[in-house]
């Protein structure tokens, strides 16, 4: 006892605290984006969906783009950065086929850099009686720290959470400890990693216990779209559940897919989802600011036709009544003209007026 003790003192000891004056004078490294602005230098990500969805796609996809400089869903990276991508499960041929289509699919990849820069470690790339690095033992974890800091990556992705973390129960929190200090360490030493898992069975949110979700920046998850999955070899709606970096016209709700070009080559396409379409209709009209339904088309940037479809699909999701709609209108209007308006008065349901 009196050992450990010892060995708590020392641990203890070398712990480093700061004034408030020393931090606020100290220089600070400026840190990069890897990919701007989804997720900076030393910063954490989860990406989630249900089995089949898309998340390795998009997790290799982030691995391209920040290895060779490339876009991702309009998300850049400034320059190209070490990444070291963990598998557990994927057949190495099926991760080379998927790595083949995905460097003409992401925009602007200097596929040279990428070569050099990327690096894979695969489960079943192994001789079967080697172990593989389970990130919720220590061992594990100090074989993906090694490897991280010999080959100075700035980029960790794991892919997935189930097959890499030894887990008895993801729902108890005191389980994934483990795993979330190992998180905490890589993010110390300035790593930033992206870790792929899961969804629940209801496909709504991550699988497990909520405590893991406390160190990442950033949460994303992939829901199917059935509207295009039939046409495109991988096509979903990704929605930002957590983000603490400053947003963009690119962190939004997106539909996204692979389509084929006039070449035949696959690109990744994407667009504002009609969820996230939809709420920014609404926000515009309850501003009050728009005396015409042709002024919110104009703002959204959309034809008056397609806005008074967008108008009546948010009506009929009940995220705005008719005459809420047109209480704002009417309200914007007066206000344009000089002209008292009471909303409570004028329930009047009218047409638009394109």
């Amino acid at each position: 006892m009196t050992e450990r003790n010892d060995r708590r003192a020392d641990d203890g000891a070398r712990l480093r605290s700061l004034s408030l004056g020393e931090l606020l004078s100290v220089d600070l490294p400026v840190r990069d984006y890897i990919l701007d602005p989804l997720m900076k230098q030393g910063e954490s990500m989860m990406l989630w969906a249900a089995p089949g969805v898309g998340k390795t796609m998009v997790g290799l996809s982030i691995a391209l783009a920040a290895s060779g400089g490339g876009k991702f869903l309009g998300w850049k990276a400034p320059r190209p950065f070490r990444v070291l991508y963990i598998d557990g499960e994927m057949a190495l041929h099926d991760l080379k086929d998927r790595l083949v289509v995905l460097k003409d699919a992401v925009e602007g990849l200097d596929a040279d850099a990428a070569v050099k820069n990327l690096r894979l470690l695969v489960r079943s790339h192994q001789d079967p009686n080697a172990p593989f690095p389970d990130i919720a033992d220590k061992d594990g974890q100090d074989v993906v720290f090694s490897r991280a800091r010999g080959m100075k990556a700035d980029l960790v992705i794991l892919d997935n959470f189930s097959v890499l973390a030894g887990v008895d129960d993801e729902n108890d929190a005191a389980a994934m400890q483990p795993v979330l200090t190992f998180l905490l360490r890589m993010k110390q030493a300035g790593i930033a990693t992206v870790l792929i898992h899961h969804s629940n069975k209801n496909g709504e949110s991550y699988r497990g216990s909520s405590k893991i979700a406390t160190t990442f920046e950033v949460i994303v998850g992939l829901k199917q779209n059935n509207g295009v999955a039939s046409r495109h070899s991988a096509a979903f709606d990704l929605a930002f559940t957590k983000f603490r970096g400053v947003r963009n016209d690119t962190i939004v709700e997106t539909t996204a897919w692979l389509e084929k070009d006039a070449k035949d080559v696959l690109r990744w396409r994407w667009k504002e989802s009609e969820d996230a379409e939809l709420k920014r209709v609404v926000m515009l009209v309850q501003s009050c600011q728009y005396p015409r339904d042709a002024d919110i088309a104009e703002a959204l940037n959309v034809s008056t036709g397609k806005l008074s479809k967008l108008k009546n699909t948010a009506i009929a999701r009940k995220l705005i009544t008719a005459a809420d709609w047109k209480r704002c209108v009417d309200a914007a209007r007066a206000s344009k003209e000089g002209i008292d308006f009471d909303p409570i008065e004028d329930t009047e349901e009218t047409n638009s007026d394109f």
